[in-house]
């Protein structure tokens, strides 16, 4: 008899929502988990008083009947991981060259706040619009983004002719058509970091599906991520015949006859199960395979480029209230100029952080529930996109310079903050740590560092981005990749995958 019916491979946020699901349904679950806390990029980690997310700083998908109050829902759970929502009437601010928007909740609202601002620019802006709005309607119909399409069905071709139509369009594709202003350009790509690419390589769909979500309002946890986290693992973890175990790297996946037999581990255990679940990427997957598992269109599909990856700080503040220097219930984007295009250039491909864009987030003032810091203490956040060939480079060939090339980053991205929001912000630091693509790489397990699996180009979004069965009988993948990525796409893939027909009828 195996030693469980499922073992899922990582912690990851799909990999929770599945094995949560399925421990809930009487199955003996094994979450294996290479980090020392579950969650992913939502995992938090603690540093003298302060408790940072590694890479979340907000999130859709949690009003009721939605993706993340479903499960929540599902596991009996909902009450005890409450959500505070962000200022409806600008939950993220974009400012471009100094020109500050807020984005409110509502497409129509954010359209006509534009055009009043814009009044020259009312044609192209009501087409950009009316497009997105379509292209919502339409991501709706599907449960998120497209998975399979019944083309051999003209009604269901008809119902989603504008997903067909758009499917290889990047954003800058949408504004070459409407003719956009190029500062309006800026602004509605200011959420750019959701995705890490500009307007001239981020699939359009994408684009809408994230502006759409994120219109139905967004999120942060009360009680903050690690209790959000901790309560999905606890569901698993209180149900008897269930285990959740840290710092046990997967080394090798023990295929037999076309099925998994096995599970070992880098200390040398092994563990078998009826069914797998690998919510590692799905390439990092296959190098755990012996060789010649994969069928050769499998194998092909592993062929895309990684996301961008990040550099983080993690900033503790005291003696300072964030509210003075314009930060509260919301995000504030940072462009020093219209070309959101050449600033990402400047940023992957010529390494120069000088003049970046940068994401500043504000959990405590999100919610003042306590465990985020000390008393009479704040939290900043701040990110930006950064190459991780780079950064990996130099942590790899040269300890020294990639110490010193932390700090020389640090100063740049600090002296930008001082310049533009908090003057003498150097003053009240009573905490920094900063984040590498290296450091996720390192510490989450992302291959390239990525932040989001797959680059979000027109090439990998489509009808195949999903949680899927592999060529082996009992395998299966669920994932940034393998699904979308935000801890709603991931939360999705899991219970989208939890609900197919492979997944149930091998069970």
């Amino acid at each position: 008899m195996p030693d469980f019916d499922d073992i899922v491979l990582g912690a990851g946020m799909a990999g929770l929502a599945v094995a949560a699901l399925s421990a809930r349904a009487g199955r003996r679950v094994l979450v294996l988990e290479a980090h020392d806390v579950p969650g992913g990029y939502a995992h938090s980690f603690e540093l003298r008083g302060f408790r940072f997310c590694a890479q979340v700083h907000y999130v859709f998908g949690c009003g009721e009947g939605e993706t993340i109050h479903a499960l929540l829902s599902s596991l009996g759970i909902a009450e005890r991981v409450p959500f505070v929502r962000l200022d409806p009437e600008g939950f993220d601010h974009v400012v471009v060259a100094g020109e500050r928007v807020r984005i409110p909740n509502g497409l129509e609202k954010y359209r006509d706040r534009l055009v009043s601002l814009h009044p020259e620019a009312r044609a192209p802006l009501v087409r950009y619009f009316d497009t997105l709005i379509t292209l919502g309607d339409e991501l709706a119909t599907l449960d998120g983004l497209p998975t399979r399409l019944s083309f051999d069905l003209l009604e269901s071709a008809y119902r989603h002719r504008h997903l067909v139509r758009y499917l290889r369009w990047t954003l800058e594709d949408l504004y070459d058509h409407v003719g956009m202003p190029i500062r309006l350009r800026a602004i509605l790509a200011g959420q750019s970091g959701d995705y890490l690419l500009p307007p001239r390589d981020v699939s359009l769909l994408l684009h809408a599906a994230l502006v759409c979500n994120y219109d139905r309002g967004a999120y942060y946890p009360v009680h903050h991520y690690h209790q959000f986290v901790g309560e999905i693992a606890r569901s698993i973890t209180d149900t008897p015949g269930c285990k959740l175990l840290l710092r046990h790297e997967v080394d090798r996946i023990v295929v037999e006859q076309g099925r998994v037999v096995g599970i070992t581990t880098r200390d040398g255990e092994r563990f078998t199960a009826d069914r797998y679940v690998s919510n590692i990427d799905p390439r990092a997957t296959a190098r755990l395979l012996s060789s010649g598992c994969l069928e050769k269109n499998e194998a092909e599909s592993l062929d895309y480029e990684q996301s961008s990856g990040t550099v983080t700080l993690y900033l503790g503040i005291r003696g300072l209230d964030l509210r003075n220097h314009d930060f509260g219930s919301f995000n504030v984007w940072h462009y020093p100029h219209d070309d959101l295009n050449r600033i990402y250039d400047d940023q992957l491909v010529r390494h120069d952080l000088s003049s970046p864009w940068l994401f500043l987030s504000t959990p405590s003032l999100h919610s003042d529930a306590p465990g985020l810091c000390p008393p009479g203490h704040q939290v900043l956040e701040v990110a930006t996109s950064a190459d991780h060939g780079h950064w990996a480079g130099l942590r790899r060939h040269d300890r020294r310079a990639y110490n010193r090339e932390k700090k020389r980053v640090k100063e740049m991205l600090l002296d930008v903050i001082e310049a533009h929001y908090v003057p003498r912000l150097r003053d009240h630091l009573s905490m920094v740590v900063m984040g590498t693509p290296a450091t996720n790489e390192r510490f989450c397990r992302a291959p390239g560092g990525n932040s989001y699996g797959a680059a979000l180009t027109p090439a990998n979004v489509g009808f195949g981005r999903r949680p899927r069965k592999t060529g082996l009988d009992n395998l299966w993948l669920a994932n940034a990749t393998a699904g979308f990525p935000s801890v709603a796409g991931a939360i999705g893939a899991g219970m989208r995958l939890f609900r197919d027909p492979s997944f149930t009828s091998a069970g």
